[in-house]
């Protein structure tokens, strides 16, 4: 799209927005409308966008009625506002470029924490977009660039305190890309050049990415963030510095960053080559209390050490789900009540439902899902029983009945 035919917004248009606020966008699409000097397409856009629950994802946007979206899928895929907070802290020194600047939410927040930030993005009407939002929403330290990452990196002829980028992972026939040297662009290959513009490089993931094969693909020192909103690992970190040192034998090099529904954030590291000598007691029965962990620290595979920061004992060495006598009141995770433990037979089985009529079933090293085991139990889903299927330390299987704290 050229400058030429860039859509254009004004107060009818906000007016329009406001007006049908709520209405079935395809119904207005449908819908006859007067002669507008104004995007009709783009004001229903809008109207969409703000329907798919953007006043969760995005609050301090979509306050803002002056905001504007460029679609829908920018929305969908950009960061929520909790996630792109959460990079100002990753954030280092005084300039920043975000080479991959879509809706443009991570760099609005990362810009807060700096003096300078530019924003690079490919899509004519995004920067369009942006240009505007940035204005409406105060952020005048923010350029905007019209370009190509690479184009912009083989011009630039500075160097950025910060540097982020979150390659595309989606191929061309739209299917999920999950090794870095799929997305586009290919970060390995822009290696050089990314940590010749700057101090600190920060790529954002995917979070079904693998950290085994992430570690290899970089091969180059870098810490890893899994990030978790809501118990919903949401994306995966990778920091790199210039000039960082190889890692000191006592540093840790994963970080679990757990974000609650408040927006407070607690974070766990660990040392990730380390994780599997770390001592890790084996409860040798079900006690008072049960724990489940956050997603962030199930992906970043923090099972053992995981022992001794909340000092829980593991079910069993591939159950993850854990143990105590005393309750640990800031376990980052789900945390509950033990009611009774039951040995899994087919005898149990029949009777199990004249007792629990409804429960939440979770199934972890089990060999049916929780779906076959809601079958077998005849119990419908929901209620406030949680029923955790699992092996215990002498490898028997157990139903293990909880209430949520």
């Amino acid at each position: 799209m050229d400058s030429q035919h860039l859509p254009e917004w004004n107060e009818q248009f906000f007016a329009f927005v406001k007006q049908h606020l709520g209405e079935d966008a395809m119904r207005l699409r449908l819908k006859k409308h007067v002669a507008t000097d104004f995007s009709l397409e783009l004001a229903i856009t809008q109207i969409e966008a703000r329907s798919r629950r953007l006043e969760k994802k995005l609050p301090d946007w979509y306050a803002h009625e002056r905001v504007v979206f460029p679609s829908l899928l920018s929305t969908e895929q950009c960061s929520s506002q909790d996630t792109a907070v959460y990079k100002q802290r990753l954030v280092k020194g005084r300039s920043l470029c975000d080479l991959t600047g879509g809706l443009g939410i991570d760099t609005y927040f990362m810009a807060q924490c700096v003096t300078e930030a530019v924003y690079v993005e490919q899509n004519t009407l995004y920067c369009h977009v942006a240009r505007h939002n940035f204005a409406e929403l105060g952020m005048n330290n923010i350029t905007v660039y019209n370009s190509d990452c690479n184009q912009f990196l083989a011009e630039c002829t500075r160097q950025f305190d910060t540097i982020f980028i979150d390659p595309a992972r989606r191929g061309k026939s739209q299917e999920r890309l999950y090794a870095l040297a799929d997305c586009e662009p290919n970060v390995l290959d822009m290696m050089p050049m990314l940590l010749a513009c700057c101090k600190r490089l920060i790529i954002k993931l995917s979070p079904m990415v693998d950290l085994s094969m992430l570690r290899q693909e970089i091969d180059r020192p870098c810490k890893l963030y899994v990030v978790s909103l809501h118990n919903e690992c949401k994306e995966i970190l990778a920091v790199i510095d210039a000039e960082m040192p190889e890692n000191k034998p006592d540093e840790c090099d994963v970080t679990c960053a757990v974000i609650g529904r408040s927006g407070d954030v607690k974070e766990l590291s660990f040392d990730y080559d380390k994780e599997a000598q770390a001592p890790c007691p084996i409860a040798t029965e079900v006690e008072t209390y049960l724990y489940e962990p956050d997603t962030a620290l199930l992906k970043a595979g923090m099972f053992r050490s995981l022992c001794n920061v909340y000092d829980v004992h593991k079910l069993h060495k591939n159950s993850h789900l854990y143990t105590s006598h005393v309750m640990i009141d800031d376990f980052s995770g789900r945390s509950f009540k033990v009611v009774e433990v039951l040995p899994f037979s087919s005898s149990m089985c029949k009777g199990f439902a004249k007792q629990y009529r409804a429960c939440n079933i979770t199934t972890r090293n089990f060999p049916l899902s929780a779906v076959e085991l809601r079958k077998k139990l005849r119990v419908q889903d929901g209620g406030e029983v949680y029923l955790f299927a699992t092996t215990i330390a002498d490898n028997s299987l157990v139903l293990i009945v909880c209430n949520k704290i």
